[in-house]
């Protein structure tokens, strides 16, 4: 009974101690307990999902102690790190980094890495989307680069087995059908669509993309609807669709417009939620033109092109 007691007293002990951890960043609790006596290196060897920011201006920060437990890693700005030392690192964000950081970016510096998000980087990617679809990170799951620049010369890719989440910039439809090529457990995809004129004859289905994000600022809908259908013409097991569309001063096209009830209809039989975000072009008297009524009717359009086959949500902003 002793030594029972004596064990559920170190174990609340533990957990408070590593329930204060929490209120801390990294550099403090490895500042602050750090090699104060063997218990509490033996709790910080066991923390297994730290995080930590390394910020623009503070480059000069000691993280020789603590590199090696850092599960999850954000560098802001021009910040040069050597991300070899960071050997356990499962995720990356990185925010308007330095070329020498991007160079880094490999298999031998981050060999479990599963998460990694460039979120405003609009040039010096190529080297990278080389990588990311030919299986340089084979634990990738999740890859967020969807400010970036568009993505103009294919290089051969290999297959990349692990990705499941995938978030893009500017693509056109040959850079779509060649990523859908390389990706083919992908899951999730999210891109920036890009006017395009080419058109595929030869295109083999993606039969595990589940969910797809597309975002449009092309005025012509019409057009925009061919290079949409274009897009869905490869996902016969898409399951959810959301489109962001723009919408200029010219409405009087839109009575007439089906809302691409036609186009899924033949392409996605098995969808079952659909999102469509109509976003109001920043012109003060249009937005001030679009009426509560004309919200109104533009909304009953839409939910009466689709019937409630499946879900779908009308959203004006």
């Amino acid at each position: 009974m002793e030594s029972y007691n004596a064990f559920m007293k170190t174990l609340t002990i533990n957990i408070n101690e590593i329930t204060i951890f929490k209120y801390l960043n990294t550099s403090d609790i490895f500042q602050s307990f750090f090699n104060l006596n063997l218990r509490f290196n033996t709790l910080l060897s066991s923390l297994n999902n730290l995080h930590h920011t390394i910020p623009e201006d503070n480059q000069c920060e000691n993280i020789d102690r603590f590199c090696r437990y850092i599960y999850s890693l954000t560098i802001l700005g021009k910040v040069v790190v050597n991300l070899n030392r960071f050997k356990h690192i499962h995720c990356l964000i990185l925010h308007d980094p330095v070329d020498t950081l991007l160079q880094q970016l490999d298999i031998d510096n981050l060999p479990y890495l599963e998460y990694l998000s460039i979120p405003d980087v609009l040039f010096r990617m190529s080297s990278m989307y080389q990588k990311l679809f030919s299986n340089r990170f084979p634990n990738l799951k999740f890859c967020n680069l969807f400010e970036c620049e568009t993505i103009e010369t294919i290089l051969p890719w290999t297959q990349t087995l692990s990705l499941c989440f995938l978030k893009i910039g500017f693509i056109d439809f040959y850079v779509y059908t060649a990523i859908l090529s390389a990706c083919p457990n992908l899951y999730y995809l999210k891109l920036h669509i890009f006017q395009s004129y080419l058109k595929l004859s030869d295109i083999q289905p993606h039969r595990n993309l589940r969910k797809l994000e597309i975002y449009s600022e092309i005025i012509d809908w019409y057009y925009n609807d061919q290079l949409i259908d274009n897009f869905l013409r490869c996902l016969p097991n898409l399951e959810e669709l959301i489109i962001y569309r723009l919408i200029s001063k010219i409405v009087d096209p839109i009575p007439d417009y089906d809302w691409l009830a036609s186009i899924i209809s033949i392409r996605l039989s098995l969808l079952r939620y659909f999102i469509f975000s109509l976003h109001l072009e920043y012109d003060l008297a249009f937005i001030d033109f679009i009426t509560t009524e004309m919200r109104r009717q533009l909304r009953k359009l839409f939910l009466n092109a689709h019937k409630n086959r499946y879900q779908s949500r009308f959203i004006i902003n």
